[in-house]
């Protein structure tokens, strides 16, 4: 089955912003776009008793004209993305909760193996408020999610983006490792390199064991024609995640959403949403699973 990217869109230039971030994986990785358009009662009217007080009549004509307006918006993005050999499809949904129509539409539509959407800004007076969308679907999304920072409201500068270096923060555990399949999957289709960063509080708090580790796994993925390299770097774990991808000049980092360092202390959950938060570069977030093995992965 070919995979689908699910590509929220609110019908303002914030949300576009990670179209050609998302473009660039469906054309390396063979999948298919899947735009979707959700649309609310606050789009419809900004009457707080628009299911009170307003007829019938008038709101099946409001509904009907944004309905009308949005598909046609749908079809002219996708019209613009076949005009590039993509494989595009859109949908126009009605419902209540915009980040609970895109996860239940990424829970049920066959195929659907990433989400892609812009988590900070806001698409105009009566679209979704994106960065509270976002955060919800980021805390509850089924599927691996890419995010990407708002241009501040400008068009996409390009059509397409080159992945050419990507980031993955590992603390040592298998929860953490979770995130390197979709890296593999990537590298693989792209020729990207991968840049296996772990974090240590101080340089001789377990650097040379942090080290040994990540350089069993860059040998498997070299072993797979994977470009992969290690860095052990010092300090709090978001800044030092994104001061070095900066530093590699990333493309993209590449973590799950959770993960542990020793037994008690809670890390990525907190790290990758602080990374979410703090960097400018795009980051596709994985939900790690309790119940998958290490060895799914590597």
């Amino acid at each position: 089955m070919t995979r689908h990217i699910l590509l929220p869109l609110d019908g303002s230039t914030t949300a576009e912003a990670v179209i050609p971030y998302a473009v660039s994986l469906a054309r390396a990785t063979g999948a298919s776009l899947l735009l979707l358009r959700i649309v609310t009662p606050g789009e419809i009217s900004q009457s707080l008793f628009w299911k009170t007080t307003i007829p019938a009549e008038l709101r099946r004509e409001w509904t009907e004209e944004v309905l009308a307006r949005t598909n046609m918006y749908l079809a002219s993005v996708a019209e613009r993305l076949r005009s590039m050999s993509l494989r595009v499809s859109f949908d126009v949904q009605l419902a209540d909760d915009a980040a609970a129509a895109i996860i239940a539409r990424a829970e049920h539509e066959p195929g659907v193996g990433l989400i892609a959407m812009t988590t900070h800004g806001y698409g105009g007076a009566l679209r979704w408020a994106f960065g509270s969308v976002a955060a919800k679907v980021l805390h509850a999304a089924p599927t691996p999610l890419l995010v990407v920072r708002s241009n501040g409201g400008a068009r996409p500068p390009v059509a397409e983006v080159a992945y050419r270096t990507i980031c993955v923060p590992l603390d040592g555990s298998p929860l953490a490792e979770q995130a390197l399949a979709e890296a593999q999957l990537i590298a693989a289709c792209t020729g990207a390199a991968l840049v296996l960063i772990s974090v240590v509080a101080h340089a001789d708090d377990g650097a040379i064991e942090a080290r040994e580790y990540l350089e069993r796994i860059a040998d498997q993925l070299r072993a797979r024609q994977i470009d992969a390299r290690a860095r052990v770097v010092e300090g709090a774990p978001a800044e030092q995640i994104i001061r070095t991808a900066e530093a590699e000049e990333a493309d993209l980092i590449i973590m799950a959403t959770h993960g542990r360092t020793g037994l008690h202390h809670l890390w990525l959950g907190s790290i990758a949403t602080k990374v979410v938060h703090d960097s400018a570069l795009p980051v596709l977030l994985v939900r790690a699973q309790d119940e998958v093995p290490y060895t799914n992965f590597l």
